[in-house]
């Protein structure tokens, strides 16, 4: 009788392990997106971000900014981050350089994708895709 109770407890113990392995991490979160200043007349511009993530998994953000400027023309730039979590909050910075046009002073878009990866395995969840915002690039 006494086996059955520790194989029971045993069975238990593992089956409630087995319940906090699954259990879902932090939820990611990207937000407190700056505006951005321009850099060398335009050729790039930076701000800052803010990430919460789960400490220990390895977080991806990608950013892309698209401008209007002279005579309907499109300035963009974009900006890709890599790096292991350490827990909490982290403000970060981003800088874009532009592609094809200098940006301009005034309004643009921001959209972006950010990915959290357990650092124990390959496989990473779906990511989430920022929703556009419309940040202002100033001197």
């Amino acid at each position: 009788m006494r086996r059955t109770t520790r194989a029971v407890t045993a069975a238990a113990f593992a089956a409630g392990i087995g319940l906090v392995a699954a259990a879902p991490a932090q939820a990611m979160e990207i937000y407190d997106i700056s505006d951005a200043t321009r850099l060398a007349e335009g050729a790039a511009v930076q701000g800052t971000y803010t990430v919460s993530c789960t400490e220990g998994t390895n977080i991806f953000v990608s950013l892309s900014i698209t401008q209007r400027v002279a005579d309907g023309q499109i300035a963009n730039g974009s900006y890709f981050k890599q790096w292991v979590c350490e827990g909490g909050e982290v403000e970060l910075e981003y800088q874009a350089v532009a592609f094809n046009m200098a940006f301009d002073e005034g309004p643009a878009v921001l959209s972006g994708f950010i990915q959290e990866c357990p650092a124990a395995t390959q496989v990473c969840g779906p990511g989430t895709n920022l929703p556009l915002q419309v940040i202002e690039i100033t001197d």
